[in-house]
């Protein structure tokens, strides 16, 4: 059995995925448009904490047990992404269900 083929960047664009900043921090958002590092997301969740996934790749796939997942925004410019993993429905489902954490 053949592994599915892969998307390319510009297939990903407006489909939920994991975004990890060098110093920004990590996350779930729509890609709008990319440039390098630079990505322009629509509605996105910053992901300031989480338990239950060992790892970004596990929170794309499985979602998290518990967290701080941060107030949506409707617009983000991330200036430094130095990763991008596209999330399963499910691991979408949780993270969109995730409380908003506010201090």
């Amino acid at each position: 059995m053949q592994p599915k083929r892969e998307k390319s960047m510009s297939e990903l664009i407006a489909e939920y995925c994991i975004f990890r900043g060098t110093d920004s921090g990590v996350f779930l958002a729509c890609c709008v448009e990319r440039d390098g590092k630079e990505a322009r997301m629509g509605w996105s969740r910053m992901i300031h904490y989480w338990e239950g996934a060992a790892a970004l790749s596990q929170v794309a796939v499985d979602g998290i047990r518990s967290g701080h997942v941060c107030v949506p925004v409707k617009g983000r410019i991330v200036l430094d992404v130095c990763e991008i993993i596209p999330c399963t429905d499910a691991a979408v489902e949780n993270l969109l269900a995730q409380p908003e954490w506010r201090v």
